[in-house]
């Protein structure tokens, strides 16, 4: 019995970081071409700050995460493929959380809004932490 809750849980949380990632991919390409993002760009560009190829690679690169990590789930994929791509976006998203919550914007806009912040990227990111070691 407690064997078939953990399986569910797994499977329950994979499918929920999967759809976490496939959306915010699909968020980031669909908004690209927004109202909103197109004036975003035009002032980044007036300010020499051209970071449109990033935001899309990102979003390319969370889209994919999200395909992959659900795809394991449905798919007949090798273990050793599922726990590589997790590693990545694991580092990834660690890499995320230490450039904009330590090197920048350090306890910003006020430490208790930074701590809960930051405590939910941790949450994502100890998430793709467990799906790996189910994969390793």
């Amino acid at each position: 019995m407690a064997s078939t809750r953990r399986t569910g849980s797994f499977f329950l949380l994979q499918v929920a970081v999967g759809l976490f990632f496939l959306l915010m991919g699909l968020q980031g390409i669909i908004n690209f071409d927004s109202y909103g993002s197109q004036a975003t760009r035009f002032v980044n560009d007036l300010l020499g700050n051209n970071s449109n190829i990033i935001n899309i690679i990102v979003s390319i690169g969370a889209l994919v995460s999200g395909v992959i990590i659900l795809g394991g789930l449905f798919i007949p994929l090798k273990s050793s493929t599922l726990m590589i791509a997790t590693l990545i976006v694991f580092i990834f998203w660690a890499l995320k959380i230490a450039y904009f919550y330590f090197a920048n914007n350090l306890m910003e806009p006020n430490f208790i809004t930074w701590l809960q912040n930051l405590s939910l990227q941790f949450v994502v990111l100890m998430s793709v932490w467990i799906i790996n070691r189910k994969y390793s």
